[in-house]
């Protein structure tokens, strides 16, 4: 069994020029695995742009890692996420 460990993505989106602010900042969620003898790992999954607070991302994040969910989940748990 592969070992996979989600981390904090994040995402700097510019706004139109008649925006309030330049730019908006976003956090999703990676799975990555594989990792080489250099430290680098692939992503097996992900999902951007899902919330603007990075805590609740962070905390995603942690649930993810101990519950070792699989990446063929990691969709649905991010739905049921942000219908809560």
């Amino acid at each position: 069994m592969k070992t996979i460990l989600y981390a904090l993505t994040e995402e700097t989106y510019t706004l139109p020029e008649d925006s309030s602010v330049s730019f908006r900042r976003s956090y999703g969620i990676a799975a990555y695995t594989d990792w080489d003898t250099l430290g680098t790992a692939s992503i097996v999954a992900s999902v951007h742009d899902i919330s603007e607070d990075k805590e609740q991302i962070l905390n995603l994040v942690r649930v993810c890692n101990q519950l070792d969910l699989s990446p063929m989940h990691l969709q649905d748990v991010v739905q049921d996420f942000l219908v809560q």
